[in-house]
């Protein structure tokens, strides 16, 4: 049976005697996750990364990412349900798993300080979530596919805290959250300081101008 990823993976290797398929993937999702943010909340250190990632191609090679873009767009536009697109064909490239295992760190109190904070806003439901260590958001999307089960929507109901130590998780995690139409904050923390580097938002979430510190 054909991969269903089989395209978007033969771009990956459109070019394999100068970038590696790994290379290409997380330089298109950083590209994707960056111009799809900037749309909802322009930040400039982020656009210059955008574009010294851009410029490390050669000019013939930059059409990549047009047609990647195209592609895994159509991807997402296939799927009726959340689901981990992106995690999957990480997976597939790498031959290792994006999870991380969830330890007692610190890290994960930062996530329950967040859940507080979280919980006093001003949605009125039960539908906050949390996810600390989030990889590619697997957990987040699983969650928000079975919460029509509890008769909730989760394109209504369901507003998320993603949090991670590593850039292409929080980009992996922001463009799913971002095409599956969920409200979602999506945060990078340094892993030796805990402090806050980088928050995106999708167009659902609310409260863009807070400020939460992650800390």
């Amino acid at each position: 049976m054909d991969n269903k990823y089989n395209v978007f993976k033969k771009l990956l290797n459109f070019n394999t005697n100068k970038y590696s398929p790994e290379k290409v993937f997380k330089d298109f999702i950083s590209l994707f996750a960056i111009g799809l943010s900037n749309k909802v909340y322009f930040n400039e250190e982020n656009s210059e990364r955008y574009n010294k990632i851009y410029d490390s191609y050669d000019k013939k090679d930059q059409y990549i990412f047009y047609a990647l873009s195209t592609e895994l767009t159509r991807l997402f536009t296939n799927e009726s349900n959340p689901y981990d697109i992106l995690g999957e064909i990480y997976q597939e490239i790498t031959k290792t798993s994006y999870l991380k295992l969830v330890k007692n760190t610190s890290l994960q109190e930062v996530g329950k300080k967040l859940q507080g904070v979280m919980n006093l806003n001003n949605k009125a439901n039960n539908g906050k979530m949390v996810e600390v260590n989030c990889g590619s958001g697997a957990m987040i999307l699983a969650y928000a596919s079975t919460l029509r089960l509890f008769k909730m929507d989760y394109k209504i109901d369901l507003e998320v805290t993603a949090i991670d130590t590593e850039l292409i998780n929080v980009f992996m995690t922001y463009i799913q959250l971002y095409f599956f139409q969920i409200s979602a904050v999506v945060i990078l923390v340094d892993e030796s300081t805990n402090k806050e580097v980088m928050r995106l938002y999708t167009p659902e979430y609310e409260n863009i101008d807070e400020k939460v510190i992650a800390a």
